[in-house]
Parts: structure tokens; sequence; C-alpha cells
């Protein structure tokens, strides 16, 4: 193929059969016929999965997914993947396979890809350590024109995950993600924040004290994200007295600057870049310490009030990443039920939008 094909393609090798998989926000089955995705528009995107189990008969191959699209395996025609639209009389099948498939959901993994015009990316199946591996053989033109024909093409009904991801680059997610990462180990829904691996080394050597023994974990397959406890640390400069330590515990303004002065560099969109990867590595892979630096994130920036008037577009891009992270849990709990958290959540959407107008 002298012209290599538009975007990106991503070329899976060795792929089992009825493993879960996804790119982004959508989920399907591989099967037999199965051989990678085309047409992935330019950024940051994370391919996703779980190691293939049994499921119950009729559901293994129908996947429902966030935005609201049912990826189905057609068995009279195994060379294509058809993307079927719900309608208001699937929704309650959906509901119950929904169920079934998060019951027998395995621990979930994933990488991180950059995305570029005319790219192809080759990935092969590790049978032994059931994940993707970064693959070492070349994708010849004969073999992609082959394949080509067969392969998804990435969903066009996807542009929430770009509203997601808009501050993510690879750049910074070498700085997000755990040092074992250069090495091709993905991350997991286990991996921890150095932090929390810390703490946990703690919890451990003082449990094993009485042994005079201690224990050190290995924090380079951690996640390093923002070092700060707003519980056990100060927010205020050294020295503050009076009013400014009052203003100062009241407004941590000052202490966000000085924590992305000292961890960042100064840049400001890191800290939102880096809630924005916490926020994909909750939903898609339920990874607790990520959901718990999204809390604190979003609790530091929601303390800082001259930040406001110092940061406007600072806090432009974080009304817009939080606009995009409640519509999409909005969405996801209205297709699969309803709850007063829908209504709540629909509340802090219109919130948001009168937030962002008046900066």
């Amino acid at each position: 193929m002298a012209v290599p094909p538009p975007k990106t393609t991503l070329i899976l090798h060795n792929i089992p059969d009825k493993c879960l998989l996804g790119i982004d926000l959508q989920f399907f089955t591989s099967t037999a016929d199965f051989n990678g995705i085309k047409l992935i528009p330019d950024g940051v995107h994370v391919l996703h999965w779980s190691p293939p189990t049994p499921g119950p008969t009729g559901i293994e191959n129908s996947i429902p997914t966030s935005s609201g699209i049912t990826n189905i395996h057609d068995e009279d025609d195994s060379d294509n993947v058809l993307l079927k639209s719900q309608s208001n009389i699937e929704r309650q099948a959906v509901r119950e396979s929904d169920n079934i498939i998060m019951s027998n959901m395995n621990l979930r993994m994933a990488v991180f890809f950059e995305a570029s015009e005319g790219k192809t990316t080759s990935m092969t199946w590790d049978e032994e350590a059931e994940e993707f591996v970064t693959s070492k053989r070349d994708v010849d033109d004969v073999s992609l024109l082959n394949l080509y024909p067969h392969l998804i093409s990435y969903p066009q009904s996807s542009p929430e995950f770009a509203a997601l991801t808009f501050l993510l680059t690879p750049k910074l997610l070498s700085t997000y993600l755990p040092a074992s990462y250069k090495n091709a180990v993905p991350v997991s829904s286990i991996t921890a924040s150095s932090t929390d691996s810390l703490l946990l080394s703690q919890a451990i050597s003082n449990a094993s004290s009485s042994s005079n023994s201690s224990t050190v974990l290995d924090d380079t397959d951690s996640f390093r994200f923002l070092n700060f406890d707003l519980k056990r640390q100060r927010t205020w400069r050294e020295g503050a007295v009076g009013r400014e330590l009052t203003t100062a515990a009241l407004d941590r303004s000052w202490f966000l600057g000085d924590l992305v002065s000292r961890e960042r560099n100064g840049d400001y969109n890191a800290v939102l870049a880096e809630l924005q990867l916490c926020f994909v590595l909750l939903v898609l892979l339920a990874n607790y310490s990520a959901a718990e630096q999204w809390k604190r994130i979003v609790e530091l920036l929601s303390t800082c009030k001259s930040a406001v008037l110092s940061q406007p577009e600072l806090y432009r891009k974080f009304l817009d990443t939080l606009y995009a992270q409640f519509q999409l849990i909005y969405e996801g709990c209205a297709r699969l039920w309803y709850t007063p958290t829908t209504d709540l959540l629909a509340w802090k959407i219109r919130h948001l939008q009168s937030l962002k107008s008046r900066l």
C-alpha cells in the first residue's frame, strides 16, 4: 500500500476469542475474525481489555456501550461487526446483559497510544501474561491491504472521549503513568498511586514491627500523581499568622500555586490533564487510586477562591472537563436506570453551564 490508510490503523495479532476489548469508551467482544481498528482520529487513545471468560449463551457477543451503541457480532457474516443503534424496546435487554457482564468481568488492563495521520500501530496478545504488548512484527503493505477491509471502523459516535481528554498528551502521560509503563507494562484496575503504595508500605511495616522487619514496596509500578493531602497538609505558607492564616485555610489558592510550582513546573494544565486521566481510569478500569485522586483534585480546585480570578482560563477548562464527565455519567445512568442521582446530575450539568458563562 504505497499511500498509508487515513488516520491511524491499529492491528491486533493473536487475539483470543470472546475477549472483552474496548477502545476509548467503546466495548465489544472479540471474534476469530477480529484483527483491529481503523480510522482512529488523531490524539491520545486507550486500548483496554479483560482476559477472555466464558459467558452466558447469547450474551457474550452483545456488549452495550456507554454511548448507546451496541456492538453485535453477526453470526451470518463473520467478517463484519455491526454497530446497531439501541431502540427503546432493547433497553430492558441491555440492562439485563449489563448486569451479567459486569458480574463476570475480570481485572481490566489498558495501554495508551497516540494516533496521528497515516500511522499504523501493531500489538500482539501475550497468552502467558494475558495482555497486549507492542508487536515486533512489521505489517507490510500486502498484509495491511488484505486486513484493512475486515477492520472495525472507529465509532464516529464517540466525540465525547475527545472532550474528556482534550488536555492529555503523550508527554504528560509519561509524567503520570508508572515508570514500568515505559517497559510496556500496562496499567490495570489494581495499579496504585505512589501515595497509596507508601501508605500500604507503612501499614505493613507497622504490622510487622514486632518482628523487627521492615517492608518497602517497589513504586515503579505506581501512578505518579500529584502528592498532596488536604486533610493532613497545611494549605498556607510557612510563617503565616492572623488573618492571612485564616484566609489561606479557607481559600487554598496559595497551596494550589505552590503545589503546581513544585511538582508540575508551574503548568496548571497538567493538573487538569491529571484530573482527566483519573476519570478515564475510573470509568474504564474502576481504579480505586484514580478515583481518590480525582476527588482530591476536584476538592482542591473547588476551594480556591482567588485563583478563579487570577487563573480564569484554568477554571474555564475545569468547568469544561467537569461538564463532559458529568454528562457521560448522566447519559449512562439515564440509559440503564432512573434514580434521584440522575436528576441531581442534570441539575449539576445546568449549573456548570451557568458558572462557565460567568467567567
